[in-house]
């Protein structure tokens, strides 16, 4: 990614901090989507199939206050 955004920089820990429950990034570590909290699995699933077809990595933390 060329001249990538400062959001593009931000770390996991600040995306978690700021109420984010899951982030994808690019092979070169520059975030490319975040993602609310999941309402439905299917949610999940599509936010998996985006990152898998663009080749990026995908971290999903557990739902703030324990319930998913």
């Amino acid at each position: 990614m060329k001249n990538p955004f400062p959001v593009n920089l931000q770390t996991s820990e600040e995306v978690r901090k700021a109420g984010w429950q899951a982030e994808t990034r690019d092979a070169d570590g520059h975030l490319c989507r975040l993602h609310a909290p999941f309402e439905t699995d299917e949610d999940i699933v599509w936010l998996v199939r985006e990152a898998l077809e663009n080749g990026e990595t995908v971290t999903i933390w557990p739902a703030q206050g324990g319930a998913v």
